[in-house]
């Protein structure tokens, strides 16, 4: 009896624990609590991830397309910034020196061809496209079409305004951004670059200098181990201002690759300086903190091994 008593509650028990198993399936008893929907948080865009796992890259190019990437769909934002990394890998710069060099380009033609430059631009857009199966609107081509029409608006008579006599107070300006240049020659010619430089990207004539070397240090952090792209950037400069000479009709060393030099190669004097004054200068030979300038300033010298280095 017992026995058989043993087997009905047990048979008893399982069909509970089976029930039991079906409530909670179907959802648990009428009398529980009811469940709690905890909301989803959203899943991040495509420029979110890319900002915050490359914040300087992507407020350069920012800066550069001026726009607001953050209400761009994932698409246009991958296409757009695919873009920009072949034209600056393309170009041989940074995504800040994008337009500046582009545009420097642009100076080897005469200004009364942009309308042709534009056309043809134009006409880019479709290979462009169809070649890495983005919009039209997201293409290189697209930028480089509304830069030419900026720099074809804002000259409006190009010769007129490069080649116009020079006035007192502009050729002031033009021996305060370059106190090396004494000869009339020289700072007539760039006086004729500077113009178009201040045209192009729209700065006054007079504040040309400091709008490159901000422009630099968006790219250049400052740190001694960088360093050595800065004469990098001074070469590649140097051997395109022997490009475009002719065809701007003045000296390699007064187009604007020239200038940018001149500038360039002041701001590598004064960030040698800082690199003796706060003892980050080490040599590359020897691994020495005893370092010194030459006289000229343009390379580090190493007192305990006389290596030289640091220069162009």
């Amino acid at each position: 009896m017992w026995f058989i008593l043993a087997i009905v509650f047990a048979i008893i028990a399982i069909m509970l624990h089976k029930s039991a198993d079906k409530t909670e399936a179907k959802g648990g008893y009428s009398g529980s609590m009811p469940s709690v929907s905890v909301p989803k948080t959203p899943p991040k865009s495509f420029w979110e991830m890319y900002k915050g796992d490359n914040p300087s890259k992507a407020s350069e190019i920012e800066n550069l397309l001026k726009i607001d990437f953050s209400k761009l769909s994932d698409k246009d934002a991958k296409e757009k910034i695919a873009s920009v990394n072949r034209f600056a890998k393309g170009l041989k710069c940074e995504i800040s020196q994008i337009k500046v060099t582009y545009l420097a380009e642009v100076e080897k033609y005469p200004a009364r061809l942009l309308p042709e430059m534009i056309a043809s631009t134009l006409r880019e857009q479709e290979n462009e496209a169809s070649t890495y199966h983005i919009s039209k609107s997201n293409t290189m081509t697209a930028l480089m079409t509304e830069w030419l029409r900026e720099r074809h608006e804002q000259l409006g008579r190009p010769d007129a305004k490069v080649n116009a006599p020079s006035s007192d107070d502009e050729m002031e300006i033009v021996k305060a951004l370059n106190p090396s240049v004494t000869e009339a020659l020289d700072l007539n010619e760039r006086l004729k670059t500077l113009r178009q430089m201040s045209i192009l990207l729209k700065c006054p004539m007079r504040e040309l200098r400091d709008y490159y070397i901000n422009d630099v240090k968006k790219s250049y952090d400052g740190k001694y181990e960088n360093f050595h792209y800065l004469p990098e950037a001074y070469k590649y400069m140097a051997s395109k201002a022997f490009e475009v000479a002719s065809s701007a009709g003045v000296k390699p060393v007064n187009t604007s690759y020239g200038i940018m030099c001149d500038w360039l190669a002041d701001f590598m004097i004064e960030e040698r300086e800082r690199f003796i004054e706060t003892c980050q200068a080490k040599c590359i030979m020897c691994g020495s903190r005893d370092i010194k300038l030459n006289f000229f300033k343009d390379h580090f010298v190493c007192k305990s091994c006389n290596h030289e280095f640091g220069g162009l």
